[in-house]
């Protein structure tokens, strides 16, 4: 126990206390009739299986009961994995289900979260979640790290509520996994959150600092047997049609095109794919962004034929701010394939990628040829990542990169990781270190280099870590995201967050310090952050507020500009600004949160406020809204920079949707719109429609009462899927 401010908190429970829990399973029986997929649990197939529960709590309590009753049982069959939860709830009437979105982490609801290790190598799977309406999120797990949750594959779920509880049931289709033929076991664990509650559980490791995803703490299914028979082959063909108008100008054009991905699995846990006409009309635009730094944005890959298998090319250290190990560059960045540096779209007429496990080792392959654009002609650009699974939860790998789509110089790439991961220090808790280099060559600028190392222990009492890294001055891979060049950089984090026993309003009170020095190769100081929160209060009534001191230095040596046209000259700067924040119980009618930040900047000041607020008036309907102001005052300007966005989603069922985004910044002085329906009208059969709009006003000014239409686009798409 832990006294502090008169109250008394609990630390973790000493190694010595906590023997090793077996490892639970579950036992999978194969049927010959599978159930119906409807959420209604009425199907006798089910007994046949044994039911698994005792689900521990995470939160408020760790390792207690969960207060209402959990169960699931496994099914499978020569077609598909299934699966059944039987959610009980003693007060169905507030079981809460407010959404029907395909692809949101439903944590705003009732919940249920899953992971399969398919390999059974206690390091990779998939990571499933759905609510009472039957709303899907599938997302691929990579290294016991959740990598993503673009990736989309097909399965099936229905869920019902009835006056004991809420029940679904699941179908995965061998064909939609990779997975090992050989083991009769994969490695399973599930978790449970009772928004109202705000109560959360888990099935297997009840251990706050662990996650569903941490598949190396997860628990088995067991007895699967004859698992090698999957189709071979899958066909997805897309037929598209496009629209775009140029108000400007008054210039339209009308285009029909088709293409489509052929996959063949080479193995249960290897495929290889080749893209014909690769088309991308269904992609979400991205969310605006406004700079106020020296160094270059990032935005998201949102592609799907990227996205899938994505985990496999990861590099370096898991990217998390509290483990004080993300990569300030990364070798492989997919948006740099069919976008131009200003980011517009370029055709990719031919892509293939090969990626899987053989074995211990993990590859992935991508080739793509881009179309001619500008003054280049068509270019090739290649990725071959490898890595080897070595001791209990750790890699070493190779990455390689050729080519670069926007010119037509000889560039490549090549680098090398370690990665390690136990769960097993000081007996129960996590330790994770990385080591990498990567080398780059281009005609320019000849060979150039960057290299780096981190450690982190990121547990529930205490989180600390330290971080190193070194970039040189032309060290910018063609196919990679490099934001700052000439550097190293330090940076160490420290946080202890003890639970409190005798305040029954507080679950979690934090103390934290991270910071960042940056220095030139000289190991002259460039720049430096220090960041302190004192404190970060978790409400057992899902409130969250957090105060920030935060204390920077920086010496650009050339003036820059930031968004809104504020220039800053070459100097050294100090200043100090101080961040309050409060998020909203995901529990309520409303969530999100908001914060306020003021302080010095510069050689002047700077205050902000930024919201985000959802309102779920019923689950046909979800809403956002987001805004964001940022007031500055130089020695010889005054001016301020805004952004809002306003979302809207229309869910008809789970399969089907249509959203509307709405986005404006007064540094543009633009509106754009785009509104996206889709349609799963069967497993794998999808159709799109899409409409961007962006509008401006004639001078492009300041006011936007005079709005006209800029460019219009419409596009239509339809895709299926075959597989034999």
């Amino acid at each position: 126990m832990i006294s502090f401010i008169g109250h008394s908190f609990s630390a973790d429970t000493p190694p010595e206390t906590k023997p090793a829990k077996p490892r639970a399973f579950v036992m999978a029986v194969r049927v010959d009739t599978p159930p119906v997929i409807d959420g209604r649990m009425d199907d006798e197939v089910w007994t046949k299986a044994q039911a698994a529960g005792d689900f521990a709590q995470i939160n408020p309590l760790e390792g207690v009961p969960m207060t209402e009753r959990t169960e699931f049982r496994v099914l499978y069959d020569d077609d598909a994995l299934y699966i059944g939860f039987w959610c009980y709830d003693s007060e169905p009437k507030k079981i809460l289900a407010r959404t029907l979105t395909r692809d949101d982490w439903p944590d705003e609801d009732d919940f249920i979260n899953f992971a399969i290790d398919p390999f059974l190598d206690r390091r990779n799977g998939y990571l499933f979640a759905f609510n009472p309406n039957g709303a899907r999120f599938d997302a691929i797990i990579n290294n016991n790290a959740y990598a993503g949750s673009s990736w989309d594959t097909i399965w099936e779920c229905q869920a019902q509520i009835t006056n004991e509880g809420w029940f679904c049931e699941i179908k995965l289709p061998f064909d939609s996994l990779a997975f090992s033929p050989n083991n009769t076991s994969w490695g399973i664990n599930v978790g449970r959150t009772i928004r109202r509650k705000n109560e959360e559980g888990r099935w297997h490791n009840a251990t706050r600092h662990l996650y569903t995803s941490s598949v190396s703490e997860a628990g088995d299914i067991r007895g699967l047997e004859n698992l090698g028979k999957v189709n071979k082959w899958e066909i997805t063909p897309y037929a598209t049609g496009k629209y775009q108008h140029d108000h400007l100008t008054g210039d339209g054009d009308t285009v029909g095109d088709f293409g489509g991905d052929i996959s063949y699995r080479i193995s249960s846990n290897m495929n290889a794919t080749l893209s014909v006409n690769t088309d991308f009309a269904e992609t979400e635009v991205d969310t605006r962004q406004l700079n106020f730094t020296r160094f270059s944005l990032m935005y998201p890959e949102k592609r799907d034929f990227f996205l899938k298998d994505s985990g496999i090319f990861h590099f370096g250290p898991q990217m998390s701010r509290s483990s004080s190990g993300s990569l300030p560059s990364t070798p492989f960045f997919s948006r740099r394939i069919g976008l131009t540096r200003s980011g517009r779209p370029v055709p990719i007429n031919l892509a293939s990628k090969v990626t899987g496990r053989f074995g211990d080792y993990n590859v992935g392959v991508i080739g793509a040829m881009v179309d001619d654009h500008g003054d280049l002609d068509s270019q090739n650009a290649f990725v071959t990542r490898v890595s080897k699974n070595v001791l209990e939860q750790s890699t070493v790998g190779i990455i390689s990169t050729v080519g670069d789509p926007n010119s037509d110089m000889d560039t490549y790439m090549l680098g090398t990781d370690f990665n390690y991961r136990t769960t097993k220090f000081l007996t129960d808790k996590t330790l994770q270190a990385s080591v990498y280099s990567m080398a780059n060559y281009d005609e320019t600028t000849d060979w150039s280099y960057a290299h780096g190392t981190s450690l982190s222990y990121p547990n529930e009492f205490i989180r600390t870590g330290l971080s190193y890294y070194q970039i040189d001055d032309d060290f910018k891979p063609r196919l990679g995201y490099t934001r700052r060049t000439g550097v190293r950089r330090f940076g160490s984090n420290f946080s202890i967050r003890p639970r409190t026993e005798n305040i029954s309003w507080l679950r979690k009170y934090s103390l934290s310090y991270y910071n960042s020095l940056y220095t030139t190769l000289e190991n002259q100081m460039e720049s430096q952050k220090h960041s302190f929160y004192i404190p970060h209060l978790d409400f057992e009534s899902g409130y969250d507020f957090s105060f920030e001191i935060e204390r920077e230095f920086d010496r650009p040596d050339r003036d820059f500009t930031v968004s809104g046209g504020g220039k800053v000259p070459a100097g050294e700067y100090w200043w100090t600004d101080y961040n309050f924040d409060v998020d909203l119980p995901d529990a309520g009618m409303f969530n999100g949160g908001f914060g306020y930040v003021f302080g010095d900047w510069y050689h002047g000041e700077k205050d902000s406020i930024y919201a985000r607020v959802g309102y779920n008036p019923f689950k046909w309907l979800n809403t956002s809204v987001r805004y964001s102001h940022s007031g500055f005052e130089l020695p010889d300007a005054e001016f301020d920079a805004q952004i809002s966005s306003l979302n809207l989603r229309f869910n008809f069922t789970p399969d089907m949707g249509w959203s509307h985004l709405v986005q404006h910044d007064n540094i543009s002085d633009s509106v754009g719109y785009s509104t996206r329906f889709f349609w799963e009208f069967q497993p794998g059969k999808k159709a799109y429609v899409v409409f961007r709009q962006n509008y401006g006003d004639e001078d492009d000014g300041s006011s936007l009462r005079d709005l006209y239409v800029r460019n219009s686009e419409l596009s239509i798409k339809a895709q299926t899927t075959f597989r034999f």
